[in-house]
């Protein structure tokens, strides 16, 4: 910008001998907020399902859970409300621990949801119907252990035969050979 408009009268710029910038924004798009402080912004709706406040992505999955197991937090004793919750979403987690394939889990994995399920427990809540299922993943853990080894040695013992059954296969080749030779009759030229 020439100096001369920004000296002039009338364009607005130099004010009693001050410089006056006056700037117009279009915005686009509004990325955050600065005057809303980090308290006003982490609220949280949840929703209570059987006294447990939860998100409501979990309220179906809390429900059915109740539903099933009605006994579930019959001794459940911890009164604070962010407790409840925090116990809550523990006990979804190793539920989804345990729904993973058993590829997935490692043996350190069902280590710890076992010592999980102990903390659980120690708070009031029943779990043997959980107890019984995650017995259910250690043993499919272990079966699929054995079966791979299984198979890995089943598969060595396959490649050894097609090894061995290719061998006799040259060797019934060459006998045959071998015995079309001595079927063959002898002719003038060879008697002579």
């Amino acid at each position: 910008m020439p100096l001369n408009e920004l000296h002039a009268k009338d364009a607005g710029f130099l004010v009693n001998g001050d410089l006056k910038i006056v700037v117009e924004i279009d915005v686009l798009e509004v990325v955050g907020r600065l005057d809303v402080t980090e308290e006003t912004s982490t609220i949280i709706e949840t929703m209570d399902v059987n006294g447990f406040q939860i998100l409501p992505s979990h309220a179906e999955s809390v429900s059915r859970m109740f539903e099933r197991h009605s006994e579930l937090a019959s001794e459940f004793r911890p009164k604070n409300p962010n407790l409840r919750t925090a116990y809550i979403s523990f006990l979804l987690s190793l539920i989804e621990t345990m729904c993973q394939s058993p590829q997935e889990l490692s043996q350190d994995d069902l280590t710890d949801a076992y010592a999980a399920m102990g903390f659980m427990r120690d708070a009031g809540f029943k779990l043997d119907w959980l107890e019984k299922k995650l017995d259910e993943v250690s043993e499919k853990k272990k079966n699929e252990k054995s079966s791979e080894a299984g198979l890995q040695e089943m598969e060595e013992d396959l490649r050894d035969l097609k090894r061995k059954c290719s061998d006799m296969e040259d060797l019934v080749k060459k006998e045959k050979v071998k015995m079309s030779a001595a079927k063959a009759p002898l002719s003038f030229d060879d008697v002579v």
